[in-house]
């Protein structure tokens, strides 16, 4: 299972969202081999599990600085049984499209906010035979911004997941430790993998 976490803008939460799944999967299937790929130059996700480590709270699972190049054979060598969560950097469209064109799933971050969803339209034509749902995070619940949101999706036909990740402190404060048990990301993980097993059956 390969997903890339994608969005040509930044500080929408990639980086967030792919550690954060990543966890949870960990917490699920404590056995499975997991990787998150850093694709991204300013190294966060890197930056983050080393932080973790030095703070004695290693993540349980492995973080790698990669590259487009090198991500296929890193995924051969890992296995079909693993996951690999790709963390893609804002802004390159070729690194983005490679990182697509690979995946699984893909998944696109947003905020409910007018800038942030003209970039989901500037991504979603990159994915084309991928299957793929837009994200909602950092989100303010039961506003008329993110009721807004939702509507203009639906209205698009643009596939999305349910489930919506609130703007919630103990996702603010996660970085430079390993994240704590989070729900909405524990139902974005349950929503792609049903998803999933639906696409092959």
């Amino acid at each position: 299972m390969i997903v890339s976490v994608v969005n040509t803008k930044g500080g929408v939460s990639k980086t967030t969202t792919s550690v954060f799944l990543a966890n949870e999967l960990a917490l699920r299937e404590p056995g499975r081999e997991i990787l998150l790929a850093d694709l991204d130059k300013q190294g966060s996700a890197t930056e983050w599990a080393d932080r973790a480590h030095d703070n004695g709270e290693a993540f349980p699972f492995r973080v790698e600085v990669s590259n487009v190049k090198r991500l296929p054979r890193l995924a051969e060598q890992l296995g079909s049984e693993a996951a690999v969560f790709i963390d893609t950097p804002p802004g390159d469209s070729s690194v983005i499209q490679n990182a697509i064109e690979m995946s699984d799933f893909v998944i696109v971050p947003t905020q409910a906010a007018g800038l942030d969803l003209s970039r989901v339209w500037e991504t979603l034509p990159v994915i084309t035979t991928q299957m793929y749902a837009v994200l909602i995070t950092s989100a303010r619940l039961n506003t008329r911004l993110l009721n807004d949101t939702i509507e203009t999706l639906e209205d698009q036909g643009i596939s999305r997941f349910d489930t919506i990740v609130p703007l919630r402190e103990h996702i603010r404060t996660a970085y430079g430790f390993r994240p704590p048990h989070d729900n909405a990301y524990a139902d974005v993980l349950n929503e792609m993998l049903e998803a999933l097993k639906d696409g092959v059956e």
